[in-house]
């Protein structure tokens, strides 16, 4: 027979109430760290653009530039135009905040200079993701419910089939989590390493910046959490195939 969340329902729904807890705890505290040192000039007085030029040079990256983009904490590294866009929040301010997430984005150019294994898988499963995010948790509902609705054995093991292919599809979003998180983490500790060794910051300002970049990340071990239940909740309600 068909094995859906059974046994198992509160058991996920405690980790989901967890995860969604987890996620406003990371959240708030986030926005928090970001407004304290958004306040707060780096020691050297050097100003994210700066920065992010000095960083490029040392690592021997030629040809990125740096952009502004509106909005705040929408920073992000271009690498089809091999752009460094920096936001309101960072774009030629001298802030701990500013320096720190320019530093970061500027490590994610270096990832991809140096061809760092990680990041070019990224690249290749991003627009895949993209798009199966969209469409395989559907998929795999529509399976689940044709097997509930199914009054024959052959429609009942089209609908298995057709929802194990909308989890096949949503494992490549999980898998994208999956690789995302160490790659930010790394070029947070790119940009922290870079910070202290071009003396951009005291030695307390260094710890401030690591807790808004470790924070910053921290978003993404929620996503990747969430984007693991959601798997095993496909999984769960899509049971085991009769034989």
């Amino acid at each position: 027979m068909y094995w859906y969340l059974g046994n198992y329902s509160g058991l996920f729904y405690l980790f989901a109430i967890g995860i969604m807890i987890w996620s406003l705890i990371v959240r708030g505290r986030l926005n928090r760290l970001v407004k304290k040192y958004s306040t707060v000039p780096v020691s050297s007085g050097k100003d994210a653009n700066t920065c992010v030029n000095e960083m490029l040079r040392a690592n021997e990256v030629y040809g990125v530039t740096i952009g502004h983009i509106p909005g705040e904490l929408t920073d992000n590294f271009n690498p089809k135009e091999e752009v460094i866009n920096l936001s309101d929040t960072c774009y030629g301010k001298n802030s701990i905040t500013a320096v720190a997430v320019a530093a970061h984005e500027c490590g994610h150019a270096c990832q991809a200079s140096s061809g760092m294994a990680l990041y070019k898988i990224r690249q290749l499963i991003a627009p895949a993701a993209g798009f199966t995010s969209k469409i395989s948790v559907w998929i795999a509902i529509i399976g689940v419910l044709i097997m509930y609705a199914a009054r024959t054995y052959e429609m009942s093991d089209a609908g298995y089939w057709i929802s194990t292919a909308g989890i096949v599809l949503y494992s490549v979003v999980f898998l994208f989590y999956l690789v995302t998180l160490p790659i930010e983490r790394n070029a947070s500790r790119r940009g922290l390493k870079a910070m202290k060794e071009f003396g951009w910051v005291s030695d307390s300002q260094l710890g401030a910046a690591k807790k808004v970049l470790w924070a910053a990340g921290d978003t993404y071990a929620v996503a990747l959490a969430s984007s693991a239940l959601t798997l095993l909740r496909l999984l769960l309600m899509r049971g085991r195939r009769r034989r």
